[in-house]
């Protein structure tokens, strides 16, 4: 029953801000990313105006906490966290000149997840999730925060799943049995060349992971 199934997450920065994204994963954070949380929340001009050095110092939390933080919410690090800070507040200005309200946007957010998802496909994909053993998901960078977000998710409904970074898919086919599920988040489609390794090494070795791709541009404007 094994799929690998490949989502394609395009542009989803562009939907969700950066303190979106935060809220998302809110419930994930430990103590210590938690501090930052506050710390953020109530100087949210520190991100901009602030390094990861100064916010270390003035507020007595490490840099490698701070670090976590960021990847937690789908960054490489501190820095893109802050130049996506930056590209989110710039963009918000531009849509109060153009009279953008909220529910406009959230009206287009409807539209694109409308236009976008294939409704048998999703009960096909809900399915696998439900008879598989166990869901193996990944993504890098941007893409990890839906994948850890499936993971945080199903683990309310009880469910088995392992999160791997893409680096430590050379081991897939003897981690996954036949009744695995491997989900692969990847944000501009360089998730295929994850499956199609995942494809090349059940060739050579003859393992029994069964493979189906199913692309789906998520998120993506028309």
């Amino acid at each position: 029953m094994n799929e690998v199934y490949v989502y394609n997450i395009r542009e989803w920065s562009d939907i969700m801000n950066p303190f979106e994204k935060i809220e998302l994963k809110k419930d994930t954070f430990t103590k210590k990313e938690m501090i930052v949380y506050n710390i953020l929340q109530k100087n949210p001009d520190l991100i901009l105006r602030g390094s990861i050095t100064s916010l270390a110092k003035d507020y007595q939390v490490s840099q490698s906490t701070i670090t976590r933080f960021c990847q937690k919410i789908g960054y490489d690090g501190f820095n893109e966290f802050k130049f996506d800070v930056f590209r989110s507040e710039k963009q918000g200005r531009q849509e109060q000149n153009n009279n953008l309200s909220t529910i406009d946007s959230y009206c287009r957010l409807l539209n694109i997840l409308n236009e976008n998802i294939d409704n048998e496909m999703m009960e096909r994909f809900a399915k696998s999730i439900i008879h598989a053993d166990t869901i193996i998901v990944t993504g890098s960078h941007k893409s990890s925060l839906p994948a850890k977000m499936l993971q945080y998710n199903l683990f309310k409904i009880h469910k088995k799943v392992i999160f791997l970074a893409t680096d430590e898919f050379h081991d897939i086919d003897q981690i996954a049995n036949k009744n695995d599920l491997v989900v692969v988040f990847t944000n501009r489609g360089n998730g295929l060349s994850t499956f199609n390794n995942i494809k090349e090494k059940k060739k050579k070795t003859n393992s029994n992971l069964l493979l189906s791709l199913c692309m789906i541009n998520f998120l993506s404007r028309k």
